[in-house]
């Protein structure tokens, strides 16, 4: 739950930083400091950038999503498997003993 909460958490701070920039990037071209063509040639630099950022967040989520996965079925099955050897002990011990 913690790693949601992170990536969240991450996903909410690039999201800040990148409209902070693009006002900034807004700001400049209206101050006369940056020209339209430029700015707008920034705002798109920067929106792809940080959407490649959001894509790797999103597959490392995914990936530590689909590890936590494995290894619940990985402890069921060892759970499954115990119970299993234990029974079969049990009707071991049974039947010598019959």
């Amino acid at each position: 739950m913690s790693n949601h909460n992170d990536a969240t958490l991450e996903l909410q701070k690039l999201q800040s930083e990148v409209m902070q920039q693009l006002e900034i990037i807004a700001d400049d071209i209206t101050a006369g400091r940056l020209g339209a063509d430029e700015g707008a040639a920034r705002a798109k630099a920067l929106i792809a950038t940080s959407e490649q950022q959001r894509v790797a967040m999103f597959n490392a989520a995914i990936s530590a999503s689909q590890r936590q996965r494995r290894r619940g079925w990985l402890f069921a099955s060892m759970v499954v498997i115990a119970i299993a050897m234990v029974v079969v002990g049990l009707l071991l011990a049974r039947i010598g003993t019959a």
